[in-house]
């Protein structure tokens, strides 16, 4: 095989045509690593090839809907590999997440996942960030989340790629705090058990069939999992502060338990393709919807299912132009079963049970049209056009001693967007790429709204990068605020960026530092005053600074880290944005022993989490928790293990609950949502 050397030097240091830039800087890498290697550096061959394919597997289509290496797109962009995710006990998407500078994970009442991003995203039914399946939008238009994809569980993913802060000049709405690509394993055969402390278990398998001579492929992804989910344990409830605590549940474990099922499926035929997604997540009511502790039944009260369906095309239309089509169909299920809302003695003589159904249909048809004819710019046309319609939204109730109307939702409600985009790509010399990017959205129910963004890139040699970036974002109401909107009329949020990134690349290491202020305008959140509905919040900003730092000791051990600061508060009151920390940082140690065999140590702070601006308590405590992981894995198939603990210090860390009410008493959890302690967790399988 030839030397990573030989390759260098044959290339001669020399772009090819489109894009050469981007793989020429990759050469200039190549060219320092046998630098290196020359002046005495202990790297074998193989050390230097691994470091190279890291570069090179960290092309993503995120920012721009064109490929390009994260190191040149606008902003800053993160790409989390799945193995090395679980290497570092990453079990689940809203785990992984967590590794992300400037991104923290928290809880809705009722345990529905929420990821915030530089402070922003705490509240109930709040969805700051468009989350992608395989390049599907999975952001239900109810509520803008999409838990299912945020409890996939890691043995399903290949990557997740992550833009951090507003993409909706590109991927249009939610895309307000940062956009999430969840990419999917395929060409894979692995059979796989999990297993978890408590009684956890699942299966994973995936499979694939290609016929080369018609350039036909066929991949199957499937899981299965279900467990208690650890069982956090809750001293008090609401009914503690109202001096009701003999009707209260607590002390005991809240109801954490789950059960996710996923069939993936892809098939591609030439430049044709289409993906199915099945997804089925349950999850019992954790907190209990009024913060009253539900009873410890495993009750899974909380349902949403998702059918999506993708067909796409690519074809060239000339040396110069490329189009590609895509139509979507996605329908959306969201179920509460016996959901406990009041216990026995509260409200009622018996305890107060809630049966809730909602299903949504959304259609979209997209086309990207690809333009390279005039030299040194890279042109997208891009036009959508999206229907969502209510099927049902229907709720019955048990336990209570008045009527309600059967439907808690318009079911009138539908949402047509049509929407345009043009981007130009341009280089400027050898070195400079600007992006100018401007997309217009038509919303039947809430207006029209406008997303520039323009960027630099600035390539000064081969181990420095400089990035400019402004961008605008919207966030428009979903469904539930519309309704649910005391004012009855809600505006869209936005959001206006600034950022300045700077790299700096050796063969060993690296280093990124990224600086950005955001202004945050009529920010859509419930009203923590009459605690009766949405409403678009007081102006706030948003400044600090991420820093990442990786480092490669040969092919033993690295270093993973990064440390954000953030200052997210309220223009009128100078008080900090609910839910988030000004502090947040990770450490992960990996050392391999032996070819086959890596032990992490991931090590995650947090620092003090803000309340509500009118809540009178005590900041949520900061909390340093470490994760240890063991992992086992042969080149080119063959048996895996992984075998982690959790919290191995037993670390109380408690994430801020949310704010609701009842009559107009505010309830709350006196200490904030506790999380389980030390557990231990297994992954094994076979691939062949």
């Amino acid at each position: 095989m030839d030397s990573l050397c030989d390759v260098y030097s044959r290339r001669g240091g020399r772009s090819g045509e489109r894009r050469s830039w981007q793989f020429g800087w990759l050469v200039g890498v190549a060219g320092l690593v046998c630098w290196g290697q020359a002046q005495g550096a202990a790297r074998t061959e193989a050390d230097q090839i691994a470091g190279l394919l890291d570069l090179l597997e960290t092309e993503t289509q995120l920012a721009t809907r064109s490929g390009m290496n994260a190191d040149f797109v606008p902003g800053m962009a993160t790409i989390l590999l799945g193995d090395e995710m679980l290497a570092r006990g990453a079990r689940t998407v809203w785990e992984a997440l967590a590794l992300v500078p400037g991104m923290s994970p928290a809880l809705e009442v009722t345990g529905e996942r929420q990821v915030l991003s530089r402070g922003v995203g705490h509240g109930y039914g709040s969805g700051n960030i468009k989350v992608l399946l395989d390049g599907m939008s999975m952001n239900s238009t109810l509520m803008a989340t999409a838990n299912p994809v945020l409890n996939m569980p890691i043995e399903q993913i290949e990557r997740i790629e992550v833009i951090r802060g507003p993409g909706s000049s590109v991927h249009g709405e939610y895309a307000f705090a940062g956009v999430v690509n969840v990419i999917t394993r395929t060409r894979e055969r692995v059979l796989g058990g999990m297993a978890a402390e408590g009684g956890a278990q699942g299966v994973t398998g995936r499979w694939f069939w290609e016929d080369r001579a018609r350039d036909l492929e066929v991949s199957v992804n499937l899981a299965g999992t279900q467990g208690d989910g650890g069982k956090a344990w809750v001293e008090r409830d609401a009914l503690d502060p109202l001096g009701l605590d003999g009707l209260s549940n607590a002390p005991g474990p809240a109801n954490a338990a789950f059960r996710y099922r996923a069939l993936l499926t892809d098939l591609r035929w030439g430049a044709s393709f289409a993906r199915l997604r099945l997804i089925d997540d349950a999850n019992g009511d954790h907190f209990g919807i009024n913060h009253f502790l539900p009873p410890d039944d495993g009750n899974l009260a909380a349902r949403q299912r998702y059918v999506a369906l993708q067909l796409g095309h690519r074809m060239a239309l000339s040396e110069t132009l490329e189009l590609e089509l895509r139509a979507e169909a996605i329908e959306h299920e969201r179920d509460r079963d016996r959901l406990f809302v009041f216990p026995a003695g509260y409200l009622a003589d018996e305890a107060v049970f809630m049966d809730q159904d909602y299903r949504e249909q959304r259609y979209e048809a997209v086309a990207d049209l690809h333009w390279y004819g005039l030299e040194g710019h890279a042109l997208l046309l891009g036009l959508e056009a999206a229907h969502v319609e209510i099927d049902e939204a229907s709720w019955a109730w048990s336990g209570l001693p008045f009527a309600l109307e059967p439907e808690w939702l318009d079911t009138a409600r539908s949402r047509r967007i049509l929407s345009a985009l043009i981007q130009d790509q341009f280089n400027l010399g050898e070195r400079v790429m600007l992006t100018a990017t401007l997309r217009y959205d038509d919303y039947s129910d809430v207006g029209s709204l406008v997303s520039p963004r323009l960027a630099a890139v600035w390539r000064i040699d081969a181990s420095n990068i400089l990035k400019l970036q402004y961008a605008r974002a919207f966030r428009p109401p979903t469904f539930y605020e519309l309704e649910y909107a005391p004012a009855g009329d809600l505006h869209a949020g936005e959001i206006a960026s600034y950022e300045l990134g700077y790299i700096f690349k050796r063969p060993t290491w690296e280093a990124r530092l990224i600086l950005f202020h955001s202004d945050l305008t009529r920010p859509i959140q419930f009203d923590d005053q009459g605690l009766d509905g949405f409403v678009n919040g007081p102006d706030a900003r948003l400044q600090g600074v991420e820093l990442e730092y990786q480092h490669r000791f040969g092919a033993r051990f690295k270093i993973d880290a990064n440390l954000s600061l953030v200052d997210a508060r309220r223009r009128d009151s100078d008080e900090p944005l609910a839910g988030g920390a000004d502090l947040l940082a990770n450490l992960a140690l990996l050392w391999r022993p032996h070819e086959r065999w890596t032990a992490a140590l991931q090590l995650r702070h947090v620092g003090p989490r803000h309340r509500a601006e009118r809540d009178p308590r005590d900041a949520v405590d900061a909390s340093t928790q470490l994760d240890l992981t063991l992992s086992y894995r042969q080149v080119g198939g063959g048996p895996f293990l992984h075998l982690g603990v959790k919290n191995l210090t037993d670390t109380e860390v408690w994430l801020p609950d949310q704010l609701t009410s009842y009559d107009g008493v505010g309830l709350v959890y006196p200490d904030g949502y506790p999380t389980p302690g030390r557990r231990w967790w297994l992954s094994v399988g076979y691939s062949f």
